[in-house]
């Protein structure tokens, strides 16, 4: 009985300290005033901005788009929190890959990875296992 209190007791801190990883990347990614989306292949940076009203502006070349965004956090601590960004407006001018494509109505889910307060990887798995590019801060 008590090796299982004791198991019981190592996964409910496994569980916490997730839960508090996902705040602080959360927290992370709402106090530092922009971040810079990192794509390999080219020099370019989009930059993000997400405000605590919920509202994300995003800046890419010419490309000016503004959406709405939400955390969603996992019970279990194997898979990363998600950020979810609905986007409301597109200027439909080039971004940086040369796209002019209308997002405006499209969202989009990125699972988040941190790797530090200076780097935090968007990924396209829960797992971590495939992020090809990292949101760093910009001043």
């Amino acid at each position: 009985m008590k090796k299982k209190l004791v198991a019981l007791s190592f996964l409910m801190s496994i569980v916490g300290v997730a839960k508090a990883e996902t705040a602080s990347v959360m927290q992370i990614l709402q106090k530092t005033p922009q971040w810079g989306l990192v794509q390999t292949g080219t020099s370019c940076i989009e930059t993000y901005r997400f405000l605590p009203s919920g509202e994300v502006l995003i800046s890419s070349n010419q490309e000016r788009v503004s959406g709405t965004y939400s955390f969603i956090s996992k019970e279990n601590s194997f898979e990363l929190p998600a950020v979810v960004i609905g986007f409301q407006t597109d200027n439909q001018q080039p971004d940086c890959t040369g796209s002019r494509e209308n997002q405006a109505g499209v969202s989009t889910t990125n699972f988040l990875k941190k790797e530090s307060d200076q780097k935090i990887y968007f990924c396209i798995d829960s797992l971590g296992k495939n992020c090809p590019v990292y949101l760093r801060p910009e001043h």
